[in-house]
């Protein structure tokens, strides 16, 4: 049951002509500050993954300790997703994109100021905390600021601008990564965030919260179990391979506090009155479609994060022809971002990121077939099929997701979608360092080599090729379960449409 809400005002609901007039503009000025703060994000997790190995080779470190720069950035990132919704329901809207982007450009400036691995690994987690909130809001404000005609013309708008950061990230790492340094890179996200705060602001106080369904209440076990249960499993997750997983006896106890906590989290968010998120939410099933999608699309983006600079580095690419490359992928997908908002009008989601997927797919299988000296336009063309695959695939399926939801599922909706997203990122993350190391172990014991010098370069080729095998088999799968997916609603929508005509 809602509280009454002033017309227009609250939460989406429409108002009289005159004043959904006035209020367009300042709204559609918040949805794409919001939308800019989100690219913040993106752009700076571009830039780490770009300059990766002049990071660890400034800080000494050894390339396979990168997964722990993204990783940490995730596990930070999906502590806070599980306690978003109960902030925007907390902090008036201006005040808490405010705090956010404040956050996050202190945790870059920390980064660029870092004087070792720990204090950098520090800074990545505020930055993550940051991220995790953002990203969630930017959806809530699309969904309720704006009518649902606006919301494929909203997503096109936040993927165009996500696909640009991608396009200049590299572009940066060029530049002020060569000539100045990767410490630089982290100032950006200082006026990036204050044009975002200067857009959006004046539009939020248009924001009403005062109807959140849920209250400002919150249950304090389900927020105990969240970020234990998350907590655990990232630890889990990034100290699994190098302490043996489950022959050690804090993995273990780890996993089993995750389990618990995990089993704890959906009981008492089920049985409060006052839940963290509304978990019946994935009783919806298009929105429970999308956020199982995005998962696995969460898996594939944040692996390729950590796998890409690895496997250009063993190539011997520099951090310059890392993000050369990278920039004609950007660049591709940047083009094809333009014209979704008419893909998105003329075709089925389902098909859109199904294109996406396979394109994905194909941006591994390339590497996989072409060995340890693959030609360099071959390169480059696997970084555009995964480019225009992640744009098309993230896109779709975050359009999928919102035209699921109402306005007052907004907020408990935009987290467990982006919360599918990070968890399979984190996963995704560490997963794939982990299966690096193990299959590098395993082919240099089956080689006999030794574990430095050109007998590791050529394990660590093996093994990059096993990866790039495992990626494409679960995009393929991913792609096979969309056209299931789209298949499956046609049939219901004909079994449908029958019944009506023979009533």
């Amino acid at each position: 049951m809602t509280e009454p809400k002033p017309a227009g005002a609250a939460l989406g609901e429409p108002a009289a002509s005159g004043e959904r007039a006035d209020l367009s503009p300042l709204a559609w000025r918040a949805v794409l500050g919001c939308i800019i703060a989100a690219a913040m994000t993106v752009l700076d997790l571009a830039m780490t993954s770009t300059v990766l190995g002049s990071i660890q080779d400034s800080m000494h470190e050894p390339l396979s300790k990168g997964a722990l720069v993204i990783s940490a950035y995730a596990t930070a990132e999906l502590i806070t997703l599980s306690l978003s919704a109960f902030l925007t329901r907390v902090f008036p809207p201006r005040t808490y994109l405010v705090l956010l982007v404040c956050l996050f450009v202190g945790g870059a400036l920390l980064s660029a100021c870092a004087w070792s691995f720990e204090s950098l690994l520090v800074a990545r987690v505020v930055q993550g905390a940051a991220s995790g909130a953002i990203m969630p809001f930017a959806y809530y404000a699309i969904v309720v600021l704006l009518p649902g005609e606006r919301h494929p013309k909203a997503i096109s708008t936040f993927s165009i601008l996500v696909t640009g950061s991608y396009v200049l990230a590299p572009v940066l790492c060029i530049t002020l990564g060569e000539w100045i340094g990767w410490r630089a890179l982290y100032c950006v996200a200082a006026p990036v965030g204050a044009l975002g705060l200067w857009l959006a602001l004046p539009g939020l106080r248009h924001m009403r919260t005062e109807a959140a369904l849920l209250g400002r209440r919150v249950n304090a076990v389900g927020v105990a179990a969240a970020v234990v249960g998350l907590g655990c499993t990232q630890y889990a997750l990034d100290t699994g391979q190098e302490r043996g997983w489950f022959s050690s006896a804090v993995v273990t106890l780890a996993v089993a506090a995750a389990l618990v906590a995990a089993v704890l989290f959906v009981v008492t968010e089920l049985r409060s009155r006052h839940p963290l998120v509304d978990l019946r939410l994935l009783q919806l099933r298009p929105f429970l479609t999308s956020c199982v999608f995005n998962v696995v699309g969460g898996v594939a983006v944040y692996s390729s994060y950590v796998l890409i600079p690895v496997y250009l580095t063993t190539l011997g690419f520099s951090a310059a022809d890392i993000a050369t490359v990278s920039l004609y992928g950007g660049t591709v997908q940047l083009a094809i971002a333009l014209g979704l908002p008419v893909l998105l009008r003329r075709i089925d989601t389902y098909l859109v990121s199904c294109t996406g997927a396979l394109m994905f797919a194909a941006a591994a299988l390339l590497p996989f077939l072409a060995g340890s000296s693959p030609p360099y336009v071959l390169i480059v063309i696997a970084l555009m099929c995964r480019s225009v695959g992640s744009g098309l695939l993230l896109a779709a399926l975050g359009l999928m997701a919102t035209r699921a939801l109402s306005a007052h599922q907004a907020a408990s909706g935009s987290l467990l979608f982006n919360m599918a997203r990070s968890l399979g990122g984190s996963v995704g993350a560490a997963g794939c360092a982990a299966f690096l190391t193990i299959r590098e172990a395993y082919h240099a014991h089956a080689a006999g080599l030794p574990g430095a010098g050109d007998a590791d370069d050529a394990s660590r080729g093996l093994a990059l090729h096993d990866v790039f095998a495992v990626a494409f088999a679960i995009l393929l799968l991913l792609a096979l379960s969309l056209v299931t997916g789209y298949a499956l609603r046609r049939i219901r929508e004909r079994r449908a449409a029958a019944l009506t005509t023979d009533g």
